[in-house]
């Protein structure tokens, strides 16, 4: 399938796209009201996701006038998506659906099917089970491409005498017979690509069926309850989405297990003043957290005020005096994340070895030959050998033997020096920069804890427990390691530093006030340091507690992410750029080239998002509950 061919029919894709983006180019606001989501009344229970509109035509006109449009549609992650398993999948299956109806059911035919209002609802994702109804007026219905063909459909009639249109098809390649049916029924227009979900539908429409409607799910019920819907609204079934094939291998892939804990989420999209807001909520199965580690938005607004504006990426959260929570924020910090070891087994195993350690002592031109008759002589040399019989018979290289020993005693060390200073709240900022030499990258970090009693801070303690920290990393660590602490002083700011020249590490800290403020680049914690003071100001108008808050600046992306890419991606483009200027053309005449995956396919994207220069991620938590607000600062 050609990208000349791809562009010239509907995709699905664009579809996908357009109820995540789309709403971002349409002005409207709504007011709460009892009937927020009286479209969820008609579906029928059992959705894995259901999305509603507010204005589905005017949205899709802003869609297909909107700059975003043609800037994704020409974008190297497009061009890359769509020779992907999955996107070739969804068009294969819409053409389908396309000749059943006998015309393109493109945006045009989707518009032309509501007045306003319209909702959609995925049933199963393998078959593309959907159920699409919209409120519409008499003069729609009779303009409707549905209705003017319908001389092409099978008529048929529901229990309640309501008449209705089927057409049965092949799909899947074949493999699969599946029913495309619409109807109408006071008012409102129903498509499905399942009969018996259309049944179900009028069913509900008609009040014939009150135990069948998704509005009175549990969990939806829930959900709805305490989110006003604004352009788009999507509500998800993630118990259900978790334990599907199709979810998990195809459109997830990865971090399943990081979705175990949610059974249910809605999200919804709204305008407000220079920005858009995402709100999610989930109903989640993880234990409650307390509301008292909780801060307000006042602290957040300070705590963000000691980061320069040029730091593209921090995170303030609540510690909630969790000394796990801390121990692992400081190390991360200091040092990268810490590594999982893999304990080798002390127990034999024979798949330790290969075929080729076992040989016949028979002639192999003998009948009663046999390739595992007789293990051969290195089986003998080696099979008391406690470490060559292992399931692993390779060693880590570079791995200190001291090193589980002296995490632990960093652990221990770092709660006795900052435990009785009682740490609450912290701000983590990283800042990467691009640097010559092999290492191409140097990830700057800085975190700030806050302390509730500063004076119990144990600076010997402390200093001692990083220096474990900092062995454990060595590859040789012991009595003979010589760590030294230095006192160092710029700009009438002193902190201590822990120097490593032949290794080009810095570990520093300093204590300003009721701040404890650590980092891993000396020139980083001065930068804080003597940053000027600004007034606490926050583009978060909230004033409920939250967990943590995230700031990402994209306004910083040349220095965060285009100066590192192309370093990342500099060898491969070099060595890839011949393959392209020889690789094979389509029959349409355009190349067939895989894009870098960093340079060209990432960095496309934050092509498109342009317009956007910041993203503030709240998040807050309470009993079985989940909410987030993703602010979008425009320019």
């Amino acid at each position: 399938m050609t990208i000349k061919y791809l562009k010239s029919k509907p995709l699905l894709i664009i579809a996908v796209i357009l109820i995540i983006c789309a709403a971002l180019f349409v002005y409207a606001r709504t007011r709460p009201n009892k009937t927020a989501f009286s479209l969820a009344e008609d579906f029928p229970r059992g959705a894995l996701v259901y999305a509603q509109f507010k204005d589905l035509p005017g949205l899709i006109k802003q869609w297909d006038q909107s700059q975003l449009k043609q800037q994704y549609l020409n974008s190297t992650n497009y061009k890359e998506f769509q020779h992907h398993h999955l996107a070739l999948k969804l068009i294969e299956r819409w053409e389908e659906f396309n000749s059943a109806l006998g015309f393109p059911l493109d945006t045009a035919a989707i518009s032309g099917a509501a007045d306003a209002s319209a909702a959609l609802a995925i049933y199963d994702i393998g078959r593309l089970d959907m159920l699409f109804i919209a409120p519409i007026s008499d003069d729609k219905v009779a303009a409707t491409k549905f209705l003017n063909l319908r001389e092409q459909f099978e008529e048929a009639e529901c229990p309640d005498g309501t008449t209705y249109y089927r057409h049965e098809f092949k799909a899947d390649r074949g493999r699969q017979k599946q029913t495309f049916a619409f109807a109408t029924a006071k008012g409102k227009l129903i498509l499905a690509t399942n009969e018996q979900l259309l049944l179900r539908a009028i069913a509900n429409i008609n009040g014939k069926s009150p135990k069948d409607r998704l509005s009175d799910d549990p969990a939806f019920k829930t959900l709805g309850a305490i989110v006003n819907p604004h352009f788009v609204t999507v509500w998800v079934d993630q118990a259900k989405l978790n334990d599907d094939y199709y979810f998990k291998h195809y459109w997830l892939m990865q971090n399943v297990a990081e979705l175990k804990s949610i059974r249910a989420g809605m999200f919804d999209l709204e305008l407000q003043d220079g920005q858009w807001i995402e709100r999610r909520d989930f109903l989640t199965a993880g234990k409650p957290v307390r509301k008292s580690s909780q801060l307000d938005a006042s602290e957040y607004a300070r705590m963000q005020s000691e980061i320069p504006d040029d730091v593209p990426f921090l995170k303030i959260q609540s510690l909630g005096d969790d000394q796990s929570l801390t121990a692992n924020l400081v190390h991360n910090t200091l040092l990268d994340g810490r590594s999982e070891q893999t304990r080798r087994s002390n127990s034999w195993s024979w798949t330790s070895y290969d075929d080729s350690e076992f040989y016949s002592a028979c002639n192999e031109s003998f009948g009663d030959y046999d390739r595992y008759l007789y293990p051969g002589p290195e089986y003998d040399s080696t099979i008391d050998d406690p470490y060559d019989a292992r399931i692993s018979r390779t060693e880590e290289p570079g791995e200190n033997p001291l090193h589980e020993g002296l995490e632990h005693q960093f652990a221990e060390q770092l709660q006795q020096a900052i435990g009785p200073t009682h740490p609450f709240a912290a701000v983590v900022a990283t800042s990467p920069h691009s640097i010559a030499g092999p290492l191409f990258v140097e990830f700057r970090r800085v975190a700030i804890l806050t302390l509730q009693a500063p004076a119990n801070l144990k600076r010997q303690v402390l200093e001692d427990a990083i220096s474990k920290a900092v062995q454990s990393r060595l590859t040789v660590a012991g009595p003979g390691v010589n760590l030294k602490w230095a006192d160092h002083q710029a700009n009438d700011r002193s902190w201590r530093e822990l120097e490593l020249p032949m290794l080009g590490w810095h570990f520093c800290y300093a204590l300003r006030d009721r701040e404890l403020i650590l980092s891993n680049n000396p020139e980083f914690l001065s930068s804080v340091l003597n940053a000027p003071y600004r007034a606490p100001v926050s583009s978060t108008q909230s004033t409920q507690s939250l967990d943590n808050l995230t700031i990402i600046r994209l306004d910083q992306r040349k220095q965060a992410f285009d100066e590192i890419v192309e370093k990342l991606d500099a060898e491969s483009i070099k060595a890839r750029q011949k393959a392209r200027n020889e690789a094979k053309k389509n029959p349409d005449g355009t190349e067939r080239s895989s894009a870098e995956l960093f340079s060209e396919n990432l960095s496309s994207l934050l092509d498109v998002s342009s317009a956007i220069t910041k993203m503030e991620i709240k998040r807050s938590s309470s009993a079985n509950r989940l909410h987030e607000e993703i602010a979008f600062t425009l320019k």
